[in-house]
């Protein structure tokens, strides 16, 4: 990618990383902060995502005025360099990531239990990103890594918010 089209999709990118801090921290802000219970203000349930949306928000804006700088605001949109776009590898594979996160956001995780929801998204998102990768399922020593490695990661990921951060998981 040239340094003209690596600021024009730094303009862009920034563009949607610092709206999307904002939001994050809009929404860290409506969730409950349990003055009632007397807790205290540094572990309310939304310290937490408010300062990583936050810095993705002050990241976003870094970039964005990086951009400017360098001259990513001269956008020239066209059908052609859009749809060539559209075509290229790091679309499909965000495209690919976004499906599988929803996949798991709104059919596993609110439907099947924390601990089986996990391994299932792990392992179906590194096969996926490994056969783009290689264009192809991994062989069968690959498989089973990415299975292994899936297991591996839902039991410490249970383990860790349940038995050490003390959060309810669903179906836990």
């Amino acid at each position: 990618m040239s340094q003209s089209s690596m600021n024009k999709a730094d303009f862009i990118s920034s563009i949607v990383l610092t709206v999307f801090g904002i939001g994050v921290v809009v929404e860290s802000l409506r969730l409950p902060r349990l003055e009632n219970l007397n807790v205290n203000s540094y572990t309310v349930p939304g310290i937490v995502p408010g300062f990583l949306g936050l810095f993705l928000a002050l990241a976003g804006l870094a970039i964005l005025i990086r951009s400017i700088k360098r001259g990513g605001w001269r956008i020239r949109p066209s059908i052609e360099g859009s749809l060539r776009w559209l075509g290229t590898s790091m679309v499909m594979r965000t495209a690919v990531t976004i499906v599988i996160t929803m996949v798991y956001a709104i059919l596993l995780f609110p439907n099947v239990p924390f601990w089986i929801a996990t391994p299932i998204f792990i392992f179906a998102f590194v096969v996926a990103t490994e056969s783009m990768k290689y264009g192809g399922l991994p062989d069968r020593k690959k498989l089973l890594t990415a299975l292994v490695l899936a297991i591996i990661s839902g039991i410490l990921i249970n383990y860790v918010f349940q038995d050490l951060f003390f959060v309810r998981l669903p179906g836990g």
